[in-house]
């Protein structure tokens, strides 16, 4: 079992955001959004979006590289080909990767479509 994180592992073209914002289903924690759906991909794939309203440069990437990393770690919980585009909340800020990390994989380990 490999932990890296690469390219085929990620949302990375502006349309594969779009296709998962049209029809998602949406799971909202203490600090994170997830919206996920069914991808035509063999893998799961992770997207991360992350607005100037939720802070400064340096905050909205600490955010994306601990979401991240939490994903890395617990792709091999979870179903084969999802799109997972994850969002912050107000209280993101404050969160551990642990705490991002539970949430991940409570909400798509615990649904039935994952």
């Amino acid at each position: 079992m490999s932990f890296a994180f690469l390219k085929s592992y990620r949302l990375r073209h502006r349309g594969q955001y779009q296709r998962v914002a049209q029809m998602p289903t949406r799971l909202v924690g203490h600090h994170i959004i997830i919206e996920y759906r069914q991808s035509r991909y063999p893998q799961s794939r992770l997207g991360v979006t992350v607005s100037r309203h939720h802070g400064n440069a340096v905050r909205r990437n600490r955010f994306k590289r601990i979401v991240k990393e939490a994903y890395r770690l617990s792709r091999h919980l979870l179903k084969d080909g999802i799109d997972i585009i994850v969002k912050p909340r107000q209280l993101a800020h404050v969160a551990k990767m642990q705490d991002i990390s539970q949430e991940l994989i409570l909400f798509l380990a615990s649904t039935p479509h994952v």
